[in-house]
């Protein structure tokens, strides 16, 4: 067993559970789908596994005598450790195809996102700071096939299909493209790195979705209604997201975002939604309502 992947499942378990005894412990890890040979944390592999975990995660695992058993200690920080939080998200990904294999009878997940055979050329041109070749029908133009050179930036997920933020040969024009509709993909020969202002965090601030335009960010407020409250409380729409007020059957959240279309289609999904400010974003979601209503006539 690898030692990385038991310590995180190590920390998870007692991020998920609670205070443990070793036992307890080692009665889920004999059953995870982890442990393919089944062995058993014996108790000096667990005194490593503990300085191991103390070191690479700055996560500390210590004895209650009074309960006699093993806790993580502010187990709360994980919430706020990005690092942590990125591991863990990994492990439980990667764990996810032993557990569907294992109980393919209660388990329905989606289709597999499109795109995501040609993740692994992506990265190695990243990774090798090469060009990316490949050819590319856009839904616009199905009747022509473009062939394209590019800088390769990074990737995003969005909405079940990948796509490629990059960049032309000579630095004029920055590209989204989803991998789905690309073929005949390689990497180039031509060694070449994005520019440094290229990157999710500066490319894709104040912006909902894949669409990066030119519009400015604007203050945005939404009424919600109903059951959706807690919905939108716990997976907010963008991290800008502020509960500003609060009353019987509704809340009014605050954004400071890019009215993209991809933001006002997702308003548009939700039925549950009043957007009060900006007026030029309210007038926008009335025409596409009243074109919508239209089609029902």
């Amino acid at each position: 067993m690898n030692k990385y992947v038991r310590c995180l499942w190590i920390v998870d378990t007692l991020n998920n559970y609670g205070k443990c005894t070793l036992k307890e412990l080692n009665d889920r890890w004999i059953n995870s789908t982890l442990n393919d040979e089944g062995e058993e944390i014996l108790p000096r592999t667990f005194f490593r596994d503990k300085e191991f975990i103390g070191d690479t995660f700055k996560l500390d695992i210590e004895y209650d005598k009074r309960a006699r058993k093993y806790e993580l200690v502010d187990a709360n920080e994980i919430k706020g450790t990005p690092l942590v939080k990125y591991l863990l998200g990994n492990f439980h990904l990667s764990h996810l195809s032993s557990i569907t294999m294992k109980h393919k009878d209660k388990v329905m997940v989606h289709d597999m996102n499109t795109g995501v055979e040609l993740l692994s050329i992506v990265m190695d041109a990243i990774d090798r700071r090469r060009t990316l070749c490949f050819k590319y029908k856009s839904y616009y133009r199905k009747d022509k096939e473009y062939t394209y050179e590019v800088i390769p930036c990074f990737i995003r997920l969005f909405e079940h299909r990948w796509y490629l933020i990059c960049e032309y040969m000579d630095r004029t024009q920055t590209r989204v493209l989803a991998l789905e509709r690309m073929s005949d993909m390689e990497v180039g020969k031509k060694e070449m790195i994005p520019s440094p202002q290229i990157n999710p965090k500066d490319f894709y601030k104040d912006c909902y979705g894949i669409i990066h335009d030119d519009k400015q960010p604007v203050c945005v407020r939404i009424k919600v209604f109903d059951q959706q409250v807690d919905y939108v409380r716990s997976l907010p729409m963008h991290a800008s997201q502020k509960e500003i007020e609060t009353g019987e059957g509704y809340a009014v959240f605050e954004y400071r975002i890019r009215p993209s279309f991809d933001f006002v289609q997702h308003l548009l999904w939700n039925k549950k939604v009043e957007v009060l400010t900006p007026l030029s974003l309210r007038e926008e979601m009335k025409k596409e309502l009243e074109e919508m209503l239209g089609r029902y006539q």
